[in-house]
């Protein structure tokens, strides 16, 4: 029994001393960036998305940020340099500068637009720990999270690596993110995986050539405004809202034909006349498409087949690639409906900007419904609808 409680002991103060070091190292990283106004880098991005075989995004690129605490957007100027694209935010507007076509579209974040940067998978070079720069010693206090400190030798430099893994949230799950400091605690690449519904997504961040206070806020608007003498400058236009919207409720519901994936036979939307359809547009990786298919399968249920169909039309994962993937997706989510493969005409047809959309016809094949993205609202509007038209 001592002896079992020495080595319990033993094992807490290791614990206790891996704790100490990692908040050390981290401690020493954010003293670093928090004395520094500005930071400069070079970074190799990569990202492999959920289902893609490869990096769906492999960047490299330059950042120069500005740290300032008052901003709202990003807390800070930014500018991402690329070779044919480069995206400034001067804490008032952000530019997207093509080099190739020498022209400047400016953008207004602080009115709604600043997807314009953060909207962009791009946005994911920001990552390094400045602009936000007591992240690390949040994850240390957080005790939902895990921490290990590991030692390795990589390319012949010794590193310190601190590995965080978060709480599963299902369906996300095993989520890990891993830092990685040199011997003089600087922080050198960051990993980062999750898994979702048996697949997994994975990113890297390499950065070299770091420089702290390196840069000013007037060096980067001069940048801007050499470029603005000889390329033509425009202020971005919203589209027609019009044009975002799916068709109209009254409207006829274009024809369309498919090949049913789980029969392997065509089908097209004339075979439904006098039924009533829901016609869901969607794809495997659209994570508010997989919020809506519970609800997708109890109005499959809910109704006879002679009363009302459900369809998953689908333009992008009848690719081979994504086809043999959709077996193990069917079983998980318990899609008890038909998946409909289906062409991008269709998808311009039916003004599909978002996914998901949903439409539900009515027996004449006239647009009752019409809506673009899932919120659980959507399930009792289009409850209310069909209980009311099938009484």
């Amino acid at each position: 029994m001592r002896s079992t409680i020495c080595a319990l002991c033993f094992l807490l103060a290791i614990l206790s001393c891996q704790k100490k070091t990692a908040s050390s190292i981290i401690t020493d990283f954010e003293n670093t960036v928090s004395k520094s106004t500005s930071f400069e880098y070079d970074i190799h991005y990569k990202m492999k998305y959920f289902s893609s075989d490869d990096d769906t995004l492999n960047y490299y690129t330059n950042c120069r940020l500005i740290r300032d605490a008052q901003d709202t957007i990003f807390r800070g100027a930014l500018w991402i340099d690329n070779d044919s694209i480069d995206r400034y935010y001067d804490r008032e507007h952000i530019y997207i500068i093509d080099h190739r076509e020498k022209a400047i579209t400016r953008f207004f974040p602080h009115e709604g637009q600043e997807w314009a940067i953060k909207g962009n998978t791009v946005s994911g070079v920001l990552d390094a720990y400045f602009l936000r720069e007591n992240r690390l010693s949040g994850y240390l206090k957080d005790s939902t999270i895990t921490t290990t400190l590991t030692d390795s030798v990589i390319d012949n430099e010794k590193y310190r690596i601190i590995a965080f893994r978060f709480a599963d949230e299902l369906p996300i799950e095993k989520q890990q993110k891993t830092f990685y400091f040199n011997k003089r605690n600087a922080l050198k690449r960051i990993t980062y995986s999750v898994k979702f519904q048996n697949e997994w997504q994975y990113n890297e961040w390499h950065f070299s050539n770091e420089q702290y206070d390196a840069i000013e806020a007037q060096a980067l608007q001069s940048e801007l405004d050499s470029l603005i003498a000889i390329y033509a400058l425009e202020d971005y236009e919203e589209p027609d809202e019009t044009e975002l919207q799916p068709l109209a409720v009254g409207s006829d519901a274009p024809p369309f034909s498919g090949l049913h994936y789980q029969a392997n036979d065509s089908i097209a939307l004339a075979n439904y006349r006098g039924k009533y359809v829901v016609l869901d547009f969607w794809y495997k990786d659209c994570f508010p498409c997989i919020k809506a298919i519970p609800f997708l399968n109890r109005l499959n249920e809910q109704f006879s087949d002679e009363e009302l169909v459900v369809l998953g039309l689908n333009p992008i994962d009848g690719v081979e690639k994504n086809r043999k993937k959709l077996p193990d997706f069917i079983e998980i989510n318990k899609m008890n409906y038909p998946i409909v493969f289906i062409d991008r005409n269709t998808t311009q047809d039916y003004n599909v900007r978002a996914y998901p959309t949903f439409y539900v016809l009515d027996k004449q094949g006239k647009i009752i419904y019409s809506k673009m993205g899932y919120g659980e609202d959507s399930d009792a509007k289009v409850d209310s609808l069909l209980n009311a038209v099938m009484k």
